[in-house]
């Protein structure tokens, strides 16, 4: 990948929507404290209280003023009232209380209210208990002003009540653009936290994927290596055997004849048995051969790739045929390389003059062949592997060969639902399983078994 997971577009543009709604969710927070320093700020000058502080002092002086004209009240405690009364509406005249009442349209009223104070003060200096239109009018104005100041608490309180509303309604608004920013912006924080997962798993999948086809070109060079190589040395054979044939021509003894054509036929069968073994794994890798299930006889099938051996391997070779049905079902040809693969490699990973033990029985309901050798054997930490294409034991160093035999048998093994395994000592030898179910062939095919049938090729 040419892009690192943040730099690539659809990171940036969730990038970009992140910081716009973090910006989004900034402001919000901002004008929700501001509602709240706003509520904050009104309920310190609640003008409702005062002016209902103010009303209930205007009837506590009507009040006093009566008390004082029927002999009950004297002069101080009215004139005591008038003071409160008048420190109430000072409250009124200054600050936060006086720019509310200009907002509710009362600030001509306060002048009135001011006016109706300061006379107050004059008419009580000179007033009698006894002068009762006098204190009749000072009560009346009292009771005026009372009712004036009950007008404008109804009226703030009738204000606060929409303020308090629409305050609670904006906090709402702006309580709710909060948390669905923030939600947005924990989603954006997911998606981008999901960009990086994904495109770092692109990243790492892509460089894993990068690492296999180097190794796969790797291994795929050792094989052409190998091959070239495997091809160099039976032509090389071929190519001395014809010249040594040519240059002596009718000089040459029949055994030395004969001894030369086994070399040409030998180097031959290796040839075709390499093309056949690599082509035939290539189209099986690539799905070109499906599985031809028939009529098997495999005590045949085994004892003719014994002949196709080389007759100094023939010699090596014990064949073991125990409780084995006559006839199978099975793809004879893909079968017959599967075999034909782990006896070879038990030929040529085994010291010469070695014997090659290859055992063939049913047990239960499975078919099980065995290829046992006492040859170079596999390191354990490498078991695992032997299977894989091209895959080579270190302890086959030296030792010709392409690495695909046995992973050829291992998918022939899986085209007959059956597998491969293998038990190994290193530096003591090997032995390799075909094991796969039985199945019956045809009805006219013939199913006797051969019971406790024991051949062993020999000099």
């Amino acid at each position: 990948m040419s892009l690192r997971p943040w730099m690539t577009r659809r990171f940036l543009l969730a990038l970009v929507a992140m910081a716009i709604l973090f910006a989004l969710l900034v402001a919000a927070t901002l004008r929700l404290l501001s509602s709240e320093n706003a509520t904050a700020d009104y309920i310190t000058e609640d003008m409702v209280w005062l002016s209902s502080q103010g009303q209930y002092e205007a009837v506590r002086f009507a009040d006093a003023v009566r008390g004082y004209g029927q002999g009950e009240v004297a002069r101080d405690e009215v004139q005591l009232l008038l003071d409160l009364l008048s420190s109430r509406i000072a409250v009124l005249e200054q600050g936060e209380p006086h720019r509310q009442l200009q907002g509710l349209g009362y600030s001509g009223q306060l002048d009135e209210f001011r006016l109706t104070v300061d006379g107050a003060h004059g008419v009580l200096q000179a007033l009698q208990p006894d002068d009762g239109s006098a204190v009749a009018t000072l009560h009346e104005e009292a009771l005026e002003l009372a009712a004036s100041l009950r007008d404008v608490a109804n009226a703030a309180l009738f204000s606060k009540r929409q303020r308090d509303a629409a305050i609670r309604e904006q906090r709402r608004h702006t309580l709710f653009e909060v948390l669905a920013t923030l939600v947005a912006t924990m989603a954006a924080g997911l998606l981008l936290a999901g960009i990086l997962v994904g495109e770092h798993g692109k990243m790492v999948r892509a460089e894993a994927a990068l690492e296999r086809e180097r190794q796969v070109s790797r291994l795929h060079r050792a094989f052409i290596s190998v091959v070239s190589h495997q091809f160099r040395t039976p032509l090389a054979i071929i190519d001395a055997s014809a010249q040594r044939m040519v240059r002596r021509g009718s000089l040459m003894s029949e055994d030395e004849i004969a001894s030369r054509a086994e070399k040409i036929r030998a180097a031959c069968l290796r040839l075709t048995r390499l093309m056949e073994s690599t082509l035939n794994a290539a189209r099986l890798e690539e799905g070109e051969i499906a599985l031809n299930l028939r009529s098997c006889d495999l005590e045949e099938l085994l004892r003719g790739v014994w002949d196709s051996q080389p007759e100094q391997d023939q010699r090596r070779i014990a064949l073991e045929i125990e409780n084995l049905p006559r006839a199978i079902e099975a793809d004879t040809t893909l079968l017959e390389q599967a075999v034909q693969n782990l006896i070879s490699n038990a030929l040529k990973y085994s010291p010469a003059g070695s014997s090659v033990k290859v055992h063939a029985a049913r047990v239960g309901s499975d078919i099980v062949i065995e290829v046992t050798d006492q040859g170079v054997g596999v390191p354990e930490d490498e078991l695992g592997s032997l299977f894989r294409r091209f895959y080579r034991a270190r302890t086959a160093e030296g030792i010709p060969g392409t690495g695909i035999g046995l992973s050829f048998a291992a998918q022939i093994m899986d085209l007959h639902r059956g597998r491969i395994e293998v038990n190994s000592v290193e530096g003591k030898g090997s032995t390799f399983t075909l094991r796969f179910p039985f199945r019956r062939p045809a009805p006219e095919a013939s199913e006797a078994p051969i019971l406790n049938t024991e051949v062993i090729a020999g000099p």
